[in-house]
């Protein structure tokens, strides 16, 4: 079984790996977030992953998510919380994205969830303060 770390690498690999030959282009202007939380004991995910990862490309000068994903099981459900999150604007902070999950999104991963965004969301404020400081 994988270490936390080593699942964490796998997967952000895969997702980068996804990206080679089409998708988003990377520039300058494009800057990769992530988040994770534990996830539910005696679930699915949580005998395939044990955390939830989420991340997300975002447009630094708006502050849009461009493009998500998340280590959940199934595809429709990684397709499913991509489009919640793609077209979101940072900067709107999360109490209206967690409004969405609370109202759409209701698998046993829900709090998981809400967690690793809450912890994008922490980045993203850390990665502006230290835009402002340069």
């Amino acid at each position: 079984m994988l270490a936390m770390g080593q699942k964490a690498f796998a997967f952000f690999y895969a997702f980068l790996g996804k990206r080679k030959g089409g998708g988003h282009t990377q520039d300058k202007n494009t800057v990769l977030l992530s988040g994770y939380a534990k996830l539910p004991t005696n679930t699915t995910a949580e005998s395939v992953y044990q955390y939830l990862a989420i991340a997300i490309l975002f447009d630094k000068r708006s502050g849009i998510i461009l493009e998500a994903e998340a280590s959940m099981v199934t595809h429709i459900a990684r397709k499913f919380i991509a489009q919640l999150l793609i077209g979101y604007n940072l900067n709107d902070g999360p109490d209206e994205l967690m409004e969405t999950f609370e109202e759409y999104y209701h698998g046993n991963a829900k709090r998981a969830l809400e967690t690793a965004m809450r912890m994008v969301f922490a980045k993203y404020q850390d990665y502006v303060a230290g835009q402002k400081q340069k």
